[in-house]
């Protein structure tokens, strides 16, 4: 509850407020950011692994490699996406 003054009646007033910035918006910006900066990385990495023709993965198929880590990079860049969009 916040009192507010109101100049019409010259009393002060008690007014419901909810504010903006809560916990929840401060923990989904830090998730947001956190899965955004990791998917960003991992697509440039699997394109800059991709690109160089170097393995992604040791021991595994490259095309498979490259293409499940592509897929987890866009998902953890649509997910930061996402928690951002709670905010």
């Amino acid at each position: 509850m916040i009192e507010q003054y109101d100049d019409v009646l010259g009393r002060y007033e008690r007014v419901r407020k909810v504010e903006r910035y809560d916990m929840e918006s401060v923990a989904a910006v830090f998730a947001g950011t956190a899965f955004a900066l990791f998917g960003t990385a991992l697509l440039v990495w699997t394109g800059a692994r991709a690109l160089h023709r170097a393995p992604v993965l040791h021991g595994v198929s490259p095309v498979a490699s490259t293409a499940l880590t592509t897929f987890f990079g866009v998902l953890f860049l649509a997910l930061g996406v996402w928690c951002f969009m709670l905010v």
